[in-house]
């Protein structure tokens, strides 16, 4: 049985996305100015009003945005796994059954944890002090479940129907621990970019605050890339290492 390491999956996907960074920006390229134009309109329009339960402009918005930031992640990384695993380009702005397929197993990944995590915010409103105990322990566990279940989605991007989420369970089988370490040491960079990003623009609030919303639009676009091909590059380490028996 091979065994993964967590350390050498970290490095290989951040490897990746700096040696093929060009393809990162051309991937980003028609995507990112779209998420901008969306985070630009949600501070222009406000967001929803909590006590006004109507459809109203600022909820569209939402919707809208939630809608399209899902396809182009999902566009985004299926063309990163696809020139990763098969060396393809392909177009600018993918759109193809492949992507809808992705952004449908993407989906099904959430609604599989969504249950749990109801049980963790009624532990929350019942007992304070249970749910906080309970909260780490449970996003650690079902992070590790999510990243074994994601196993899949570089399946879907090359277009395989035959490699269910039972089959990627069962390929990193002995290796739970090990993937639960590759989601950890992500979240920890991601979290380490964000916090980073948090500073600069609330510096920048304290000398103008329309500047500092205009960066962090900026900053959370180009976060998405990266966040984007970055997931995915640790998709496709975890897929080629377990299921195409790669070393990185």
């Amino acid at each position: 049985m091979r065994k993964l390491s967590p350390l050498k999956a970290i490095a290989h996907a951040l490897n990746s996305v700096y040696t093929f960074r060009h393809m990162a920006v051309r991937i980003g390229m028609v995507w990112i100015p779209v998420l901008f134009v969306l985070g630009l309109a949600e501070i222009y329009i406000g967001p929803p009003d909590p006590q006004r339960a109507e459809l109203s402009l600022p909820v569209v918005a939402q919707f809208v945005s939630g809608l399209v930031t899902i396809i182009a992640v999902c566009s985004m990384a299926v063309s990163w796994h696809r020139f990763i695993l098969r060396d393809e380009t392909g177009p600018l702005a993918r759109l193809d059954a492949h992507v809808f397929r992705y952004a449908g197993n993407t989906l099904l990944i959430m609604l599989m944890v969504l249950a749990p995590a109801l049980v963790l915010v009624v532990a929350v409103a019942v007992s304070p002090p249970l749910g906080s105990v309970l909260a780490v322990p449970f996003v650690v566990l079902f992070g590790g479940v999510v990243t074994s279940l994601s196993i899949k989605l570089p399946a879907v991007a090359l277009g395989r129907q035959d490699f269910t989420f039972r089959d990627a369970w069962k390929a990193r089988e002995g290796n739970f621990w090990q993937v639960l370490g590759v989601f950890l040491l992500s979240a920890a960079i991601f979290f380490g970019i964000v916090l980073l990003v948090i500073m600069i623009t609330s510096f920048a609030a304290t000398i103008s605050p329309v500047a500092a919303q205009v960066i962090g639009v900026v900053a959370g676009a180009v976060i998405q890339l990266f966040y984007t091909v970055f997931n995915a590059s640790i998709f496709t380490s975890l897929y080629g290492f377990f299921v195409e028996r790669r070393d990185f």
